[in-house]
Parts: C-alpha cells; sequence; structure tokens
C-alpha cells in the first residue's frame, strides 16, 4: 500500500508540467480538452490518495486508475496523432510500475514527433533503467541538443557518463579523461542553468575531484557559490571542509588552518584530522 501511495505521488509531480502542455494554444481542441478531463481525474485520485494516507483504498485506487487507463486507451484511439497523450500515458504507466508498456507509448510518440526532447528523454531514461548505456547516452545528448537550456538533460547526462564510465571506457565510447571531462561539464551546465539547484552546485562542485587535472581555482569558487544556500552546523562546515581540502591543493596552507580552526561539528572531525595531518606535511606556495 505504501508502494502504491509513493508511485502515485511521484506521478503528480510529473504531471505538473503536462497540464499546461496539453492546454497550450489559444484554440483548444476536443483533444486538448479530454486529455485535461484525464489529467485532472488523476489529479482529483492522487489528492484523494495523499489525504488517505495509511488508510488508502488500495482496490479502490486502482480501479479508479484502470478507468484512466481506458480513458488513455480511448483517446489514443479517437487522435492517434496527438502528442500530448503519449507522454502522459507514458508516463502514468512508467510511475505506476509498467516501464515496458510505457516504453512503447513512448516509441510510438517518438515516430510522430522525432523532434521533442521530453520524448527522448523518457527514452533516454528507460535505456538507463536497462543496462543500454549507450542507447541512453544518445538519447541524452539527443534531448540536450533540441532544448539546450533544459539544466535536468544535462545533469542526467552527467550522472549517465559517470556512474557507468566503466562500461563506456572499456567499450571505447570515451577515453577515461576525456569522459570525465564531459560529464564535469555536463555537471557545469546544469548548474548554470538552475542556480537555485543546490543538488546540481553541489554535484558540479564535487566532480573536480574526479578529474585528472582540475583547475582547484575553479573548484574552490564552486563550493564557496554554495555556501549561501547552506544551513548552519554540519552542512555549512561540510562545506568549509571542501574548501580546506583544495586550499591545500592549491598551496594556501594559512587559509586552510583557518577554515578548520572553524570546524567543530563532531561527525566532521575524522575528516577534519585528515587534513590537518596532510598540512603538516604541505609547504606554502610562493605567491
Amino acid at each position: 500500500m505504501k508502494r502504491l501511495l509513493s508511485l502515485l505521488l511521484a506521478f503528480a509531480t510529473l504531471l505538473a508540467p503536462l497540464a499546461g502542455f496539453a492546454a497550450g494554444g489559444t484554440a483548444e481542441s476536443m483533444s486538448e480538452r479530454e486529455l485535461k478531463r484525464i489529467l485532472q481525474r488523476q489529479q482529483t485520485i492522487l489528492a484523494a490518495a495523499q489525504e488517505a494516507g495509511d488508510n488508502l483504498d488500495r482496490s479502490n485506487t486502482e480501479m479508479q486508475l484502470s478507468e484512466v487507463v481506458r480513458d488513455y486507451e480511448a483517446l489514443l484511439r479517437r487522435d492517434p496523432k496527438f502528442t500530448a497523450t503519449y507522454i502522459a500515458y507514458g508516463l502514468f504507466l512508467n510511475t505506476t510500475g509498467h516501464p515496458k508498456r510505457s516504453y512503447d507509448i513512448f516509441k510510438r510518440a517518438e515516430a510522430i514527433e522525432p523532434n521533442l526532447a521530453v520524448i527522448k528523454n523518457q527514452l533516454g531514461n528507460h535505456h538507463t533503467e536497462e543496462g543500454e548505456y549507450k542507447e541512453a547516452a544518445a538519447y541524452y545528448e539527443g534531448a540536450i541538443a533540441l532544448e539546450p537550456q533544459e539544466p535536468l538533460y544535462h545533469y542526467q547526462l552527467g550522472s549517465l557518463l559517470y556512474e557507468y564510465r566503466e562500461f563506456f571506457v572499456d567499450s571505447k565510447l570515451y577515453t577515461r579523461s576525456a569522459l570525465l571531462e564531459r560529464s564535469t561539464a555536463a555537471f557545469a551546465k546544469a548548474a548554470e542553468l538552475a542556480p537555485d539547484n543546490i543538488a546540481y552546485a553541489y554535484r558540479h562542485a564535487e566532480s573536480f575531484y574526479d578529474l585528472p587535472s582540475p583547475d582547484w581555482t575553479v573548484a574552490l569558487a564552486a563550493w564557496k557559490a554554495i555556501e549561501q544556500r547552506a544551513k548552519p552546523g554540519v552542512e555549512f562546515q561540510t562545506l568549509q571542509l571542501h574548501q580546506a581540502n583544495i586550499l591545500i591543493q592549491l598551496g594556501r596552507t594559512d587559509e586552510a588552518r583557518a577554515l578548520l580552526d572553524q570546524i567543530t561539528e563532531a561527525p566532521l572531525q575524522p575528516n577534519k584530522q585528515k587534513l590537518v595531518e596532510q598540512l603538516a606535511g604541505t609547504p606554502e606556495k610562493a605567491p
């Protein structure tokens, strides 16, 4: 029951941007009105499920969702060229535990609209989950080419390349150095396009540690940029630890010591001590 509820709530998040997509344009067609009705019905079901919590009536909810499936199928039969239906239906199927059916729906959508980034992104997600990383990368790159200002697509490409780097290197699709550079560049672009997303900013800053020849000055700036959004305590002092580490790499040992002196949180003491010991053998670089 809890898994079903979590799937429903995740689906609510996916639906939000699609509602505007379905209602776009000045003159609303019959298909747009019907899709909007389906989306609104889903929102009602999801809201009721969220309110019910652990008291969710699973069988009743599943019955209502089955009716939503029938509505989608009917709309596809009536208007098989209306791409928004495929997108909404594909997201629905994937989120409610039917990834193969979702993939088939998105492939049908791709045949109709081969140049929609959201479709390529979803197909990329499917190939990632299936362990087909070369195909996934191609779809993510395709999504980026179509919508270069969407940060999510850059972030997903960077994550794919880094998480499955051994596959890409062993397959000779990238050299290790080129792959790490490409991954870091993708994280950097995601952080640039979504400056308020701390997860993107953190992952970008973290990626410098993986580079064979990192620009530590740029890395330091990346960590400092996150400070303003960090919570006091462990979160803020973790950023200070990263900055101290990079200052050591730059040979700016006095600044590193000053930062380390400010780190008082107990969970961070082991990592702080490692840097203190590292400082003991690191000379100050000449200006």
